[in-house]
């Protein structure tokens, strides 16, 4: 069985292939599912964030596209592409496409005719990142909705003849408004290696806070060092780690110094994931994610994974990730003191943040890399077998 992934950009050094390490487990773990797996990927040569980890494996092959970021840039490279989608399309089985991925539906007009199977990743809603996202403004926002409201409109035609999957059962529940072939899955990266539990945390003399994500608008990250600050003046002894890089890091760097939190704010760079990022997360008490908006950020399933209560907005798929708050601490988008006031509840409410830590490591236990890929190769096989069968 021969499966196509569209998903993530990669980068190359002339020899080989790699990207970052959640991407790179994705489609390594496809790789035991499948005999061939054929990614679709924008490719750079360029020094980027998302490199490092090798797609290794002798049954992956890559299909490198003209490099983009953006739907328009890849309309711009649209000829390029579609020859790469032609090149391919007829050795493919089944295709698994990511639901912003441009273009993709000409993945599923080249492959209609042999009736192969089309299945849409679907890991946030775009029309609420529209929505809630500081980048998209005025008349960036009007266009970026119309743009995506005419791709949706494909979007939902392919969909009602083939499966899809999402990042949660609140997407999922809105995209069975058009078609009944729809399942939630959640997204996870943990693999055996990354799990550490511990019954407690912040039973230490500080209290250590970790971030780990890019440093960019959208992540709250400026309400994050806002609400430090208010947790030092009240005598709490708490400390912030921020793991990661983005174009925010020198003007967060000079609202920490201007708050005078130098000394309790510290800027870790980007830690690969794997033993590097794992110590982060062992190390530390508390995470918090105060995004405005959200898909389904794998990096509150390792948290949880790691034994740490959560504090978070309730965007995208956290509210299910964290039970509703039973799993941590949901706070209001862009309210500093009531972050600090969740933050301070995991501090003093030693009961419910073992509760936190205790479920929130069983429920990551119960979903890893390996269970929902497994998930979606055996729908996939499954698709793949009912096309074959004879039809009277």
């Amino acid at each position: 069985m021969h499966i196509g992934l569209y998903h993530e950009p990669l980068h190359t050094d002339g020899r080989g292939f790699d990207t970052y390490g959640g991407y790179a487990r994705y489609v390594l773990e496809f790789a035991r599912h499948f005999e061939r797996v054929t990614v679709f990927a924008p490719v750079t040569d360029q020094p980027t964030y998302f490199s490092g980890c090798p797609l290794n494996a002798p049954n992956v092959t890559v299909a490198p596209l003209p490099f983009f970021t953006t739907h328009v840039q890849a309309y711009r490279h649209a000829p390029a592409i579609v020859r790469v989608f032609r090149k391919h399309a007829d050795a493919l089985d089944v295709i698994n496409a990511r639901g912003t991925a441009p273009l993709a539906y000409v993945l599923w007009w080249l492959t209609r005719k042999r009736a192969v199977p089309f299945m849409y990743h679907f890991s946030s809603d775009p029309f609420e990142m529209i929505a809630r996202s500081p980048k998209y403004r005025g008349l960036y926002r009007w266009f970026a909705r119309t743009a995506y409201g005419c791709e949706f409109a494909i979007q939902k035609y392919i969909m009602r003849r083939n499966y899809s999957f999402t990042d949660g059962s609140a997407i999922c529940a809105r995209l069975r408004r058009y078609t009944p072939n729809v399942e939630p899955i959640v997204l996870s990266t943990l693999q055996p290696e990354d799990y550490y539990q511990r019954d407690d945390s912040c039973t230490g003399a500080v209290v250590r806070l970790l971030y780990v994500g890019y440093l960019r608008q959208g992540k709250g990250l400026d309400d994050l060092i806002e609400a430090v600050g208010i947790l030092r003046r009240a005598g709490r002894p708490v400390e912030l780690e921020l793991v990661g890089e983005g174009e925010l890091r020198g003007p967060l760097r000079e609202q920490t110094r201007r708050a005078g939190l130098e000394e309790c704010v510290h800027f870790r760079g980007y830690l690969p994931l794997g033993p590097q990022l794992n110590e982060a997360y062992n190390t530390a008490d508390i995470f918090a994610l105060p995004s405005l908006s959200e898909g389904s950020p794998r990096v509150v399933l390792e948290a949880l994974g790691h034994s740490l209560p959560v504090v978070a907005t309730p965007v995208g798929n956290i509210p299910e990730l964290l039970g509703e708050g039973r799993r941590g601490v949901l706070v209001p988008l862009r309210d500093p003191p009531a972050l600090a006031a969740g933050i301070a509840r995991l501090i003093d409410d030693g009961a419910f943040r073992r509760q936190c830590i205790r479920e929130g490591y069983a429920f990551a236990r119960e979903h890893g890399l390996d269970v929902f890929v497994a998930r979606m190769a055996a729908k996939a096989h499954e698709l793949i077998a009912q096309r074959r069968v004879p039809r009277p």
